[in-house]
């Protein structure tokens, strides 16, 4: 087993909610880091927003050098007011004096929501939820709904063939057009076929996903674009349903699926696994040439191998030995964590990364289970 430290998280906690929304004048410019700080709870405060942290990070690279670690005593610039979230946050007193060029306005007190990428763990963590050579295991990592529903997984033959398509907008056109609609915007009305429609009433959701690679031996990826839910459902007909969540861009010809529920793993803290096992990376969502944070990957282990939603992966470079016959030790690239599990295959998000060669057919071993 790998045995390195896995003291960094990227998965976000559970809570997702906006801030209540307030006029954009009363946000300040900077904040001064205080213990606890992430840049995922700032984001959430300031912005209402906690996925535009990396709005934050990237004004900020002078000062952060590693988004993984934010520090107390940095004074972090803010998005320009109106800039990124729906209009301003209320403010809360603070009695930290405004950073020169600042806007005036007190900064906000910012609640912690738990351990992250961005939040140092406790070094004195020890006990069950410690790795071999020490390091201290976070809580279970939250899985968001967000990023169980947008993760690509693995279908067999019998889901695919019980897949329905979208057939057409329900959009009728004043005037002529060249071309038909072929992409749809958010909360607009398309039409719906799903094979045995009898089985489907309104207020169901279903799964939009188009296509990705049929992987051999283990099962076709499908990538979501979108969620829609049924207004009116056809019988002999083609029901109506409305786009609530987009992904990707939804087109017409993509197909749809009964959406699975979603349910949140608990947190707790995970149980190390020696010997844990390994697989493969074999697709990367969008095919880059090397992948990062927020990442998602495939590898062909599943509920059958008794992974778990939030279990925890280290991707690693395997052992080699030099011409010399010098043996160099395995090497961790980066942790994952599981956000979609079927019976053959398991989605994975990169959490944390220590090197940059996270690429299809690096070695991927269970390093820590959910209980």
């Amino acid at each position: 087993m790998l045995s390195t430290p896995a003291a960094l998280r990227a998965q976000q906690p559970d809570s997702t909610a906006r801030s209540t929304p307030a006029d954009t004048s009363s946000r300040p410019s900077t904040h001064k880091v205080k213990a606890g700080d992430t840049l995922w709870d700032l984001a959430r405060i300031y912005l209402g927003d906690p996925f535009l942290w990396p709005e934050i990070y990237r004004l900020n690279t002078d000062v952060v050098e590693d988004p993984h670690w934010i520090y107390p005593g940095e004074v972090l610039r803010l998005p320009g007011a109106g800039a990124l979230a729906e209009p301003g946050i209320a403010v809360a007193s603070n009695s930290d004096q405004a950073a020169p060029g600042d806007t005036g306005v007190t900064e906000m007190e910012v609640e912690s929501t738990g351990p992250t990428l961005f939040h140092r763990l406790p070094a004195h963590r020890v006990g069950a939820s410690t790795l071999q050579d020490g390091s201290p295991l976070d809580p279970g990592p939250a899985v968001r709904p967000g990023e169980y529903y947008a993760a690509p997984f693995v279908i067999g033959d019998r889901e695919r063939k019980r897949s329905g398509t979208l057939v057409g907008s329900t959009e009728i056109a004043g005037i002529a057009a060249a071309h038909d609609r072929d992409t749809f915007q958010n909360e607009e009305r398309v039409y719906m076929h799903v094979p045995g429609q009898a089985m489907t009433s309104a207020g169901d959701h279903f799964l939009v996903y188009r296509l990705g690679p049929d992987l051999a031996g283990v099962g076709q990826v499908v990538v979501p674009t979108g969620i829609v839910i049924v207004e009116t459902a056809g019988r002999d007909e083609a029901s109506t349903v409305r786009i609530v969540k987009q992904f990707e861009p939804v087109e017409l010809g993509q197909y749809v699926m009964p959406l699975e529920e979603f349910v949140p793993p608990k947190r707790v803290a995970l149980t190390p696994v020696e010997l844990g096992p390994t697989a493969k990376i074999l697709w990367i969502h969008d095919e880059p040439q090397l992948a990062s944070l927020q990442s998602y990957f495939i590898v062909a282990v599943g509920e059958r191998e008794g992974v778990k939603l939030g279990d925890e992966f280290h991707v690693y470079r395997e052992r080699t030995t030099t011409e010399g016959g010098v043996r160099i030790p395995a090497e961790q690239i980066a942790i994952a964590h599981v956000v979609r599990v079927t019976g053959r295959a398991t989605t994975l998000v990169v959490t944390g990364q220590r090197n940059p060669a996270v690429r299809e057919g690096a070695r991927t071993q269970l390093a820590a289970r959910m209980p």
